[in-house]
């Protein structure tokens, strides 16, 4: 069943206040992106009809912490 927005605005603050702590572990590696997929990914699995709301934060927050989502392993360049 996918969550409600306030669930969801809630899990994303989790991420955004957590997203400088993987940085800080994993750096630009891989591993960030293994660490940093594993939790968006549960987020976004439950966003249902706020899909897009989600991905816009989860873009946002890559922005704002200077990760571009192409500098992903095996993103399209």
């Amino acid at each position: 069943m996918p969550a409600n927005l306030n669930t969801l605005n809630a899990q994303l603050d989790a991420l955004e206040t957590e997203h400088p702590v993987l940085i800080q572990a994993h750096g630009g590696s891989g591993d960030f992106w293994a660490a940093f997929a594993g939790l968006a990914d549960v987020i976004e699995d439950n966003a249902g009809a706020h899909q897009e709301l989600v991905a816009q934060r989860i873009n946002a927050m890559l922005t704002r912490h200077a990760i571009a989502c192409e500098d992903e392993p095996g993103a399209a360049t």
